[in-house]
């Protein structure tokens, strides 16, 4: 036969009862949280305007650098007006991988005639300062890029520098 039991053994037993199905809860509820937050992938966001997906495509678009294709010298007269000042500049294009040289020769005015504009607005002084070279490398490349519709040149190369 079952043994009765007293009232204040009941409550203890209830309680005991409940503090483990508590415990259970708990760390169901413990354990979900922590997979949701650290565990489980995020989700992903929702583009603004297309934005996102323009950035994407471009993430996607690794292109390597591939041949060179040196231009002819450039010279250039310089905005100095208290004297009379010239740049001979060396360009060469880094063209895209896969890119063929023949593809980019009959377009490469283009890249000249970007040169010679961005160049004949620069003068002695502004040239001569330390770090100039980097930003006409810098500047020419953007320039040319443009004018090849970011399409074919990585970027630019100077093989000559030389002001008078």
């Amino acid at each position: 036969m079952a043994k009765k039991k007293n009232k204040g053994e009941e409550d203890e037993e209830e309680k005991k009862g409940r503090g483990g199905k508590l415990k259970i809860v708990v760390g169901v509820v413990a354990a979900a949280a922590i997979y949701n937050f650290l565990i489980a992938p995020s989700p992903e966001p929702e583009s603004v305007d297309g934005e996102e997906a323009a950035v994407e495509e471009a993430a996607e678009r690794v292109v390597e650098e591939g041949l060179i294709l040196p231009l002819d010298e450039i010279v250039v007269n310089l905005t100095d007006a208290d004297a009379n000042r010239y740049l001979r500049v060396g360009i060469a294009l880094v063209l895209e991988e896969g890119v063929a040289v023949e593809a980019v020769e009959p377009e490469s005015p283009r890249a000249i005639d970007a040169a010679i504009d961005y160049l004949s607005s620069q003068s002695f002084e502004t040239l001569r300062q330390p770090g100039s070279k980097t930003v006409v490398r810098n500047e020419l490349s953007t320039l040319i890029r443009e004018a090849f519709e970011d399409e074919m040149v990585m970027r630019v190369l100077l093989t000559t520098f030389v002001m008078q």
